[in-house]
């Protein structure tokens, strides 16, 4: 009877700290949700960089709280919230949008460490002016290219974990992009970023950069599509091909736009992404855009062939 009533005096306490824990993350979520909308709609840089700073402090300070793995979060709308499928890591990652039209990304991993049996938080940090040949870098989260994610892909392979991010950037006026990299964990259970797995026009590269003109929609999603002659979808990270106006654009990233009806895609085999050439997407949603779409950009060769 004594022990009955002990167990039953350790459950009821466990689920008193519990839901003080819980009441305490709700209260900090309340706050970063108001926070959240200043970063995204003030009126000056100033008060969106005052916004974000507090927001910083607040976030790190929910996320360090013991079992805040398991709390989602959802009401928090302004930011995004990925979580990968074996549950080993989960980012938070956002944007201020600053008046001169360029972006800068903030973000955290919270990842579990298995040396150490707990979940440990890094931040993200943007070094995206500094970094340069981004396709053959490998980047660490104090030097990030900051970038928001919006998809994690999830493959196992030899018993390799790889975890698959695609993310946009909004860049500049100019021209905008969408990236494709990988994270993954060192020895030290520290993540890092970009892996030498993708075969993309006979070269191996660390990550994969899509860069356009900035008034376009391009297509970057992860989902079953037929081969061109396939008979059975695989699941595959399909894209509009990429190209410039006109030949001697080639340099210039601003002037290049996607094929409205062709898309190429990657496709995860043998531990590696392999670039597969004409995909037959015919089902997807990609192109719901594609009339708008045409018409800038037929609207853009005139403006070019008048200059």
């Amino acid at each position: 009877m004594k022990k009955t009533i002990i167990f039953f005096i350790i459950i009821i306490s466990s689920t008193h700290i519990y839901s003080q824990k819980n009441t305490e993350l709700t209260r900090l979520e309340d706050s970063l949700i108001s926070l959240g909308k200043i970063i995204r709609d003030g009126e000056t840089d100033f008060i969106k960089y005052n916004a974000n700073e507090k927001f910083l402090i607040l976030l790190e300070k929910a996320l360090i709280t013991e079992n805040s793995f398991n709390y989602p979060f959802d009401s928090l709308i302004t930011i995004a919230r990925l979580k990968s499928e074996d549950n080993k890591f989960r980012i938070f990652n956002w944007l201020l949008k600053k008046a001169d039209g360029t972006y800068e990304y903030f973000g955290f991993i919270q990842a579990w460490n298995k040396k150490l049996k707990k979940h440990i938080l890094y931040p993200l940090k943007d070094n995206s002016e500094n970094i340069k040949t981004l396709e053959t870098q490998i980047l660490e989260p104090i030097n990030w290219y900051g970038v928001l994610y919006y998809k994690i892909i999830y493959n196992k392979y030899r018993g390799k974990r790889t975890y698959t991010l695609l993310g946009w950037d909004g860049n500049n006026k100019q021209s905008q992009k969408k990236i494709i990299d990988v994270i993954s964990f060192n020895s030290k259970d520290k993540p890092v970023f970009g892996a030498a797995i993708f075969k993309y026009n006979k070269k191996i590269m660390k990550r994969i950069v899509f860069e356009y003109n900035s008034t376009v929609s391009f297509s970057l999603k992860y989902e079953k599509q037929y081969m061109l002659y396939g008979k059975k979808k695989r699941k595959m990270i399909v894209f509009n091909r990429m190209g410039p106006l006109e030949s001697e654009m080639v340099n210039n990233k601003e002037f290049y736009f996607p094929e409205i009806n062709i898309f190429d895609a990657f496709h995860f085999k043998n531990g590696k992404w392999v670039y597969i050439k004409d995909v037959d997407a015919r089902n997807t949603s990609i192109d719901k855009n594609r009339k708008k779409q045409q018409k800038k950009i037929r609207q853009l060769q005139i403006e070019h062939s008048l200059e």
